[in-house]
């Protein structure tokens, strides 16, 4: 008898494309009902899912640790404006130029630092985070550099030219969704197995066969490929670099934000943007980030993230708040499986016993056959 998975049964499907078609509901909401600052916010939050993403993705099933997020996000943007500047490339494929160069600094980065113990990967990541806004200060100089490039609408759109934010969420969209499809089409399939495997019995993954080192450095040129991804769809509605939009703190506050509400669905990285873009948003609003004092403090951006990442110390082991639910669901599961398990053998045992009971009840009702015995009569 075969146990069904709850955690792939119908009324879960439906929840998830209830779930899918709201969020799809509520951004083209935003798009027309919005101020086109709040649409640009917006935009940015679902750019940087792909980032925090890819944090999930190292975290989570490699059981790595970057510190250097913002400054692959800041490589991919570079990568995808110079594009478009030096080289011509159309603006909308210019988030590929960033998904090329992130994945080729990932995976540089990663060469020599996973032939040592895990921590040296945080340390040469941390160290790229600090480094990268003085090399592109550098490189571009003091002065932002503009993107020669405009998004217009197509005209079937029916979107009016005086409003391409909107388009422009339209195109980040359609690219983060689609990469969070793959990416995550991905992982459920062997290749997510074989990591979670390297990440927890590494020794037993190169006793059959895993090539641990090679997959993690395929993991880790895949996170700075959605990092540079990111970065790239940053571009869009930004339209401009500048070297002060990616300071070490951007990847301080991904790494504790990726911490906080990662789990097995890359999914759970959309919070985790909202949470970045619009929180100092909230605060500014609110003016609490002027005041000083115990008061100040605890209305600081700051804190709230040092809280946040203690909380999830704590509270869950270092696994995430996402954590919670899916081990719950898992629990559920074991549950369920124990109780069809259990449904089952009662069965087979009840069928047993009948199919004794028809043999038995054959047998008597069958009459006897005395005509052997009788003996024959003129």
């Amino acid at each position: 008898m075969t146990t069904r998975n709850p955690s792939t049964s119908t009324p879960l499907r439906i929840v998830w494309v209830v779930i899918s078609l709201a969020f799809v509901v509520l951004s083209v909401r935003v798009a027309f009902g919005a101020t086109p600052k709040i649409v640009t916010d917006f935009s940015n939050s679902i750019a940087l899912s792909l980032a925090f993403g890819g944090l999930v993705l190292l975290t989570h099933y490699l059981g790595l640790l970057s510190l250097g997020q913002g400054a692959l996000v800041g490589v991919g943007a570079y990568a995808a404006l110079h594009a478009v500047n030096d080289f011509g490339v159309p603006v909308v494929w210019m988030p590929l130029a960033g998904l090329l160069a992130g994945t080729l600094v990932g995976a540089i980065v990663a060469i020599p630092s996973l032939r040592l113990p895990k921590a040296y990967l945080a340390l040469l990541t941390l160290s790229l985070a600090v480094a990268y806004p003085i090399i592109l200060k550098q490189v571009d100089g003091n002065l932002p550099v503009l993107l020669h490039g405009e998004f217009v609408a197509p005209s079937w759109t029916g979107i009016a030219e005086n409003d391409e934010h909107i388009w422009e969420l339209f195109l980040v969209t359609i690219y983060a969704s689609a990469a969070l499809f793959l990416v995550q089409g991905l992982l459920r399939g062997p290749i997510g197995r074989a990591f979670i495997a390297s990440r927890d019995e590494p020794e037993a993954a190169r006793a059959f066969g895993v090539p641990v080192y090679r997959l993690r450095l395929y993991g880790v040129a895949l996170s700075g490929g959605m990092a540079g991804l990111a970065g790239g769809l940053l571009m869009i509605p930004t339209g401009f670099n500048d070297f002060t939009h990616y300071p070490e703190e951007l990847s301080i506050k991904m790494f504790a934000l990726a911490m906080a509400f990662g789990g097995s669905r890359l999914i759970s990285s959309v919070p985790a943007a909202l949470i970045l873009i619009f929180l100092p948003v909230w605060l500014i609003d609110r003016n609490w980030v002027v005041e000083y004092g115990w008061v100040g403090l605890f209305k600081s951006e700051g804190f709230i993230y040092a809280a946040l990442l203690l909380a999830t110390a704590y509270l869950t082991r270092g696994k995430g708040f996402m954590h919670l639910s899916e081990r719950r669901k898992r629990r559920n599961i074991e549950k369920s499986v124990t109780a069809n398990r259990g449904a089952s053998l009662v069965a087979d045992q009840l069928m047993a016993l009948e199919n004794r009971l028809n043999q038995i009840e054959g047998f008597v009702g069958e009459p006897p056959d005395i005509s052997s015995r009788q003996e024959p009569t003129d």
